[in-house]
């Protein structure tokens, strides 16, 4: 496997011109920020190594691939493509991110901005400082705007403009420019200088380093074959750490599973889009793990073995998830926030039930159970590793086709976990207020499109003046309640019995748990917050059964 080397244009010409320049589906998604880019082209623009890229000729083999995106949309689901046996197409295995950023930058967009060179930066030069967001310094200048933006400077020119003009042209169209941005003496020499040496510097024939696999493989018994291939591959992406633990395991399915990449895509869109909850590729990876009772490690070598489990358990595992997801959100079980769902793989265990059940749906007369189950494992947030996940997996499915085993699960929480709470006390509401107090106002945590609406824990009676004489009751439960950001900024240090004049006492009761308005006087504060915390444990002990 020999290593030759290629100048970026040439490259990119494969890519555009030629098309025998694509990427195997079993890469990941393009991940680059736009300041990844800008930093990128300032790297090449200071001739810094720009890194080998390994590709591969896929001449004898059927393989799955989808193109480079010239216009780049965030969160946009691309569609692989089949490559028959005889078409000689080169797949990039190491260098999407490069290579795609460069795409992008010389012939597209990202978000649907263009990339423009500030021809007068660059080292030295007296402009702005302008780091990306990582914080390396960006001596050339490169910044992504709408073609169509009307304050746009114009010493920005666009990168594919630059590199797109005829080398007998090159000197003319330099001058022009210069001419119409206006600019004189040391400005022009420097934007002379920098229009050159981009041209220069993205024509360079000794630039990249390139090694392709099989290249010169005479025939199909001589080239690698697909594992073989997804072996180097995991390899290259592990040595240096640059792939996550999900993006090999999903590289591996995309090799085994077809559609895998639709589908999956399409189950956390389904989901995210109504209901955000932080579900990703690697959630769905593990939870096909556990509900086809394969090893729940989270590792490639798993994935590698127990692949051929996944692929029959999705469609039922997606009706469960989304049956959880539902669950959750219901006005009786009412999470409808993300912050509350901590860890979010506290779902494993109701999803691995309903995954059981017909169709994937919750029984009627289950509800309650689930709702216990699901509380008290987010009250000792017991769902933090796989060994725990194992556990109770295994206890669930001893009573796989009965009802769902509360106290079994309880009981496991007990003997894993030394501080645990599986009856409701005063000390498990004061270890998730946030929790606790979604169960006696529900609907009140969610997520809101406005700052105004967002949910805010507030002191009913105003820290500032209890906490010096009750700095052990100013932050207990029966003080606390959920309120709108913009209703806690209006209420500032008001006393309760001033801003809740208006509310009727039903509102009171219902919304705020506060059972008696003549506890809210000043004089009552210690009264109020003990009668109150007895209320709130109350209520959360008959909403879960224990």
């Amino acid at each position: 496997m020999a290593t030759k080397t290629k100048s970026i244009l040439s490259l990119l010409n494969q890519i555009r011109n030629d098309q025998q320049l694509v990427l195997p589906d079993l890469q990941r998604d393009f991940v680059w920020s736009r300041d990844q880019i800008r930093l990128l082209l300032d790297s090449v623009m200071r001739e810094y190594p720009f890194g080998s890229l390994l590709m591969w000729q896929t001449r004898f083999l059927g393989v799955p691939y989808r193109d480079f995106v010239q216009d780049y949309v965030p969160g946009a689901t691309f569609v692989p493509k089949d490559k028959k046996e005889g078409v000689p197409l080169r797949m990039v295995l190491d260098g999407q991110q490069r290579l795609q950023s460069l795409y992008i930058a010389v012939y597209g967009t990202h978000g649907r901005r263009r990339l423009y060179l500030n021809v007068t930066s660059g080292p030295g030069a007296s402009a702005a400082e302008d780091d990306t967001d990582d914080g390396v310094p960006a001596a050339y200048r490169f910044e992504f705007w709408q073609e169509s933006d009307p304050n746009r400077p114009r010493r920005l020119v666009p990168v594919s403009e630059i590199v797109s003009w005829p080398a007998r042209y090159e000197d003319a169209q330099i001058d022009k420019l210069i001419a119409e941005i206006g600019l004189k003496e040391a400005e022009a020499a420097r934007a002379r200088r920098n229009m050159r040496l981009l041209r220069q510097v993205m024509s360079r024939s000794d630039l990249v380093p390139v090694e392709t696999i099989d290249d010169e493989a005479p025939d199909a018994a001589s080239a690698r074959n697909i594992n073989e291939i997804l072996d180097i591959f995991v390899r290259v992406n592990t040595g240096g750490t640059r792939l996550s633990r999900s993006d090999l395991m999903f590289s591996f399915l995309k090799t085994k599973w077809g559609g895998v990449r639709v589908a999956f895509d399409d189950l956390v869109r389904s989901i995210e889009v109504k209901s955000p909850l932080g579900i990703d590729k690697d959630f769905v990876i593990r939870g096909l793990l556990m509900v086809a009772d394969a090893p729940v490690s989270y590792d490639v070598d798993n994935v590698q073995r127990h692949w051929e489990q996944l692929e029959p358990a999705f469609e039922q595992f997606q009706k469960a998830l989304h049956s959880t997801v539902d669950f959750i959100r219901s006005p009786d079980i009412g999470i409808l926030s993300r912050t509350l769902v901590q860890p979010l793989s506290t779902l494993y265990p109701l999803v691995y039930y309903l995954f059981q059940c017909k169709n994937g749906s919750v029984p009627d007369d289950q509800r309650s159970a689930l709702k216990s189950a699901l509380y008290f494992l987010l009250f000792n947030g017991f769902v933090r590793s796989e060994a725990r996940i194992r556990y109770l997996r295994d206890e669930i499915k001893k009573h796989k086709g009965e009802a769902f085993p509360l106290d079994g699960v309880l009981r496991v929480v007990e003997a894993r976990q030394k501080h645990h709470h599986t009856q409701t006390t005063a000390a498990m509401v004061e270890d998730n207020i946030k929790l606790a107090l979604n169960l006696v106002q529900p609907t009140v945590c969610r997520e809101t499109l406005s700052w105004q609406e967002s949910p805010e824990v507030d002191h009913i009676f105003p820290q500032s003046v209890y906490r010096p004489k009750f700095p052990n009751l100013v932050d207990d439960i029966g003080n606390l309640a959920f309120l709108g950001k913009l209703r806690n900024i209006r209420k500032s240090n008001g006393m309760p019995l001033d801003y809740f004049k208006g509310e009727s006492d039903d509102v009171l009761r219902d919304n705020f748990a506060i059972a008696d308005r003549a506890l809210l006087h000043p004089d009552r504060f210690e009264e109020f917050v003990i009668t109150r915390r007895e209320l709130l444990v109350s209520r959360i002990k008959a909403a879960l059964g224990r």
